[in-house]
């Protein structure tokens, strides 16, 4: 009787097309699952929450792109030498804009569409799973249910400049529904439309360039035979692939990625054996989770821990031994092995840092869509052996268990990105850094996560804070790392409380680490402008401009330092020059008409000095150089009226003065 029971049990035969859409308690599963999702993420919605300092200014703060909606603007945002943030994904880009026309910056509209489209992941994950796995209800809820909930995904769906992740996700997921309905019916309608979502998938983000590959996984799965036919329909896909893989390769050569002789190859391969070995354990206990996970010191790379060295051989042993005992196994299990264990690889090859993009050696948000494998594997083995030893309930009642403790888990990383001073505090209590001090010596006993410390200090600087901001960057000082804008900020502050010479030695030190620092010699610049040092302002400022090519903040100061400095010529000069860049600044006429009279010539100066004060009427100085250009040329009664506006504005102009006119 039992092996009769038994052997009924494996024959069931679950149709070879089922409909996920066919019975209610399929759609109850699935509002279940939204339901939870927005449970999970319910600290997104505190009023506290605020954009971080953290890409967010790059993606949507400080962002003209999605802040101008005109056609010149939409242009330009396809554009493929158009990049934001060193990536070239102008959907994600468009709905940005699309929120900030409707919201401006009310985090909330952004935060709303991240986890919107969080949960229509989760719900085409379920379909996928359901149709990967013929139909299993366990394997598909419970796929769902862990790509919905879990503690690694909250990065990709908190976070607003992780947008591009969400999204490429949500047209990558049709992609694979609609190639598997093309392998169902043969119907070429399918695959183009297949290959029209691969593009906006791209799009997107440039992760999803993987695809074609995937396809392939998809075909073993199904059991496709090979021919001539099933190569050429990936070709378009893989044209497609390279285009995108280039063009993101050359936009991140510009900043994004380490010279590639800074590690050397088995460093580069056990980094990457790292980072695959930490997904697959994170995604069973996702512990010590963190916006940031820094490099081991770099500047003992020959004494890596021993988990990096045996990581390679690990990988190796865990995949090949998978591999070989479901061969032996079965079919089946042999295929559903290669395929999970394939799209986890592909997902994830691109961001394991064997060619090192970004300080961070692995990244929470990168298992956004590689899981979605991993769930495939672990729960297809868990369905065989709860069914082949009659524990189904058993096993889903200890999987909903594990479902609530990740749900509460994500529910407090959702806490953690309320803003820049949460996410750097939770990141610096996982990665400090811890230094011994006798007297003016320091030694650094452990590595922190330095840029935590920076932009908290950042965050604390810019909120009034001058103490805890000073506080943070003082270990970044005392640590003696290499990032110059720390020096750069900590000359900034002593400046701010006019302490000159403090702040000029930090200017020297950051630019000892980086002697073409943009902002250091601009920095650097204004500092010498306070302490009337106008000939080392300019010497700054035209630095700074060899660095960026008329960049408008530093011409501005440029103009102003060397008419401070009475160098009359060099200012008619820069403020042509700024003039002829940005006409509709008041700046150049002020300090141009201002260096004219200067030099007597009064009538060019008050013409252009009028154009000032057209331009910008609330500017007190500007008045007053126009009052005295007008005096200067006789022109007594509109030298009162300007010298009059000068003082409603708080210029202190004398009575003496406008009761000579």
């Amino acid at each position: 009787m039992g092996s009769k029971e038994k052997k009924l049990t494996q024959d069931s035969v679950i149709p070879a097309n089922p409909t996920w859409f066919g019975k209610s308690t399929h759609w109850l599963l699935m509002l279940g699952i939204v339901i939870l999702s927005y449970l999970t993420y319910a600290p997104g919605f505190s009023d506290e929450k605020e954009f971080t300092n953290w890409d967010d200014p790059g993606y949507v703060v400080n962002q003209p792109l999605i802040k101008t909606q005109d056609a010149d603007s939409s242009a330009l945002l396809w554009k493929p030498s158009t990049e934001v943030m060193l990536n070239y994904h102008p959907i994600t880009m468009w709905t940005l804009a699309k929120n900030y026309d409707s919201a401006e910056l009310d985090i909330q509209a952004y935060f709303k569409t991240n986890l919107f489209l969080h949960c229509l992941n989760a719900l085409l994950v379920f379909i996928l799973l359901f149709s990967l796995a013929n139909g299993s209800l366990f394997i598909s809820f419970f796929g769902a249910l862990l790509f919905a909930i879990h503690p690694m995904h909250v990065e990709s769906v908190a976070w607003i400049s992780e947008r591009k992740d969400v999204l490429y996700t949500f047209f990558f997921l049709l992609a694979l529904l609609s190639y598997m309905r093309y392998i169902r019916l043969g119907n070429y309608s399918w695959l183009i439309l297949c290959l029209l979502l691969f593009v906006g998938s791209c799009f997107s983000k440039a992760m999803a360039v993987p695809m074609p590959f995937v396809l392939i996984l998809l075909d073993l799965l199904k059991g496709r035979t090979f021919t001539w036919k099933t190569i050429v329909e990936k070709i378009p896909f893989l044209v497609i692939a390279i285009w995108f893989g280039l063009n993101a390769l050359e936009i991140q050569s510009k900043g994004a990625i380490t010279d590639f002789d800074f590690f050397t190859t088995w460093q580069r391969i056990m980094f990457a054996s790292y980072g695959f070995c930490m997904y697959w354990i994170k995604f069973f206990v996702p512990y010590g989770l963190s916006a940031f996970y820094p490099y081991p010191n770099l500047d003992k790379l020959d004494e890596l821990p021993v988990y990096f060295q045996i990581a390679p051989f690990a990988i190796v042993l865990f995949a090949l031994g998978l591999l070989f005992w479901t061969w032996k196994k079965n079919k089946e299990s042999f295929k559903v092995t290669l395929f999970s264990l394939g799209f986890f690889t592909l997902m994830v090859a691109l961001v394991l840092q064997f060619i090192s993009v970004g300080a961070a050696i692995t990244a929470d948000r990168y298992t956004y869509i590689p899981y979605i494998g991993s769930a495939f594997l672990v729960l297809y083995f868990l369905d065989k052996w709860s069914l082949k030893n009659r524990y189904p309930y058993v096993i889903s009642g200890v999987l909903l268990v594990y479902s609530i403790l990740l749900m509460n888990q994500a529910y407090e990383r959702t806490k953690v990105w309320t803003n820049s001073a949460t996410l750097w505090t939770d990141v610096i209590e996982k990665y400090p850094f811890k230094l011994t001090e006798n007297g003016e010596k320091v030694k650094v006993l452990q590595t922190g996560a330095e840029v935590a410390y920076k932009n908290r200090g950042n965050y604390y600087r810019e909120h009034g804070d001058s103490v805890a901001a000073m506080r943070d960057y003082s270990v970044l000082v005392k640590a003696r790392v290499k990032d110059p804008l720390i020096y750069s900020n900590v000359g900034n502050m002593y400046a701010l409380m006019n302490q000159y010479d403090s702040s000029l030695f930090m200017y020297n030190l950051a630019l000892e680490r980086n002697p073409n620092s943009f902002d250091v010699h601009l920095n650097r610049g204004i500092t010498f402008v306070k302490m009337s040092n106008f000939k080392q302002a300019t010497s700054d400022f035209i630095t700074a401009l060899k660095m960026k090519p008329n960049d408008l903040n530093a011409l501005v100061n440029l103009c102003a330092a060397t008419l401070n400095g009475k160098m009359y010529e060099d200012c008619i000069k820069y403020s042509e020059q700024l003039k002829k860049i940005a006409p509709q600044r008041w700046e150049s006429y002020f300090y141009l008409g201002t260096a004219y009279v200067n030099q007597a010539k009064y009538q060019l100066g008050a013409t252009i000095l009028e154009k000032a004060v057209t331009l910008n009427p609330n500017d007190p100085y500007a008045w007053y150089n126009a009052g005295i250009a007008q005096q200067q040329i006789g022109a007594n009664d509109k030298a009162k009226s300007y010298l009059l506006k000068a003082k409603a504005l708080n210029y202190p102009v004398s009575d003496q003065l406008i009761n000579s006119l």
